[in-house]
């Protein structure tokens, strides 16, 4: 999806103001399996937690300046590489490409990366339409509207698993997203919403905001 400069914008603005000492972030490009479009993680980084002031007591200033400078300066080098990261996935964006998809992305991450982390708490920023359209669902050709969300994920599960998101908290920004002052009615980003909600849901996870386009409130709100 081509988003938006103002929409790019939120993206980051949404992650640095969320980022706080002890957090890991992964940036995770995703498209189309074509050539030249495919997952990948374009950067991961580490916020380390700060000294407890018990401890912080018995260091000398001397070391302590050193370390709080170099807390200052991972937390702004983290900021900063996300933001490079994220512009490189926006760059790649492209409309040309025949399918989207966005399911068995999700699966991939869900999977490899989300399974795998130790953090014991997730959250997952997604930035999408989140218009899928691939040979396992499509919700093109104005199908949104009188769509069966029940129907729908009982057929995706009969042809992929869901995997395992560990509980994560999921916000999209983008949701139903049209360029060109395009329209897509109430009733359609509704739809759009609760397949997603309930797809999360069989997935181990909740869909905590989903943005149609912006997300009205930060991460972890």
């Amino acid at each position: 999806m081509e988003l938006p400069e103002k929409l790019q914008e939120e993206a980051y603005q949404k992650i640095i103001n969320f980022l706080s000492p002890g957090d890991t972030i992964q940036v995770i490009g995703f498209s189309a399996n074509a050539a030249g479009f495919y997952t990948e993680v374009i950067f991961k980084g580490v916020i380390d937690k700060r000294l407890v002031e018990e401890a912080r007591y018995s260091v000398p200033k001397k070391v302590l300046r050193q370390l709080d400078q170099c807390y200052q300066m991972q937390d702004t080098q983290v900021r900063q590489y996300s933001g490079r990261a994220l512009i490189h996935g926006f760059s790649k964006a492209t409309t040309e490409l025949p399918k989207t998809e966005i399911i068995s992305n999700l699966s991939v991450v869900a999977k490899d990366v989300i399974a795998k982390s130790e953090t014991p708490e997730k959250h997952v920023l997604i930035v999408s339409d989140m218009m899928e359209n691939s040979d396992l669902l499509s919700l093109y050709g104005g199908r949104l509207e009188s769509l069966s969300v029940d129907q729908e994920i009982k057929k995706l599960g009969d042809k992929l698993p869901f995997e395992d998101m560990d509980d994560a908290k999921v916000y999209v920004i983008g949701g139903g997203y049209l360029s060109n002052g395009k329209y897509r009615s109430s009733l359609a980003l509704k739809a759009l919403e609760n397949f997603w909600a309930s797809y999360f849901e069989q997935s181990n996870a909740m869909l905590k905001q989903f943005g149609t386009p912006s997300l009205l409130s930060g991460i972890g709100d």
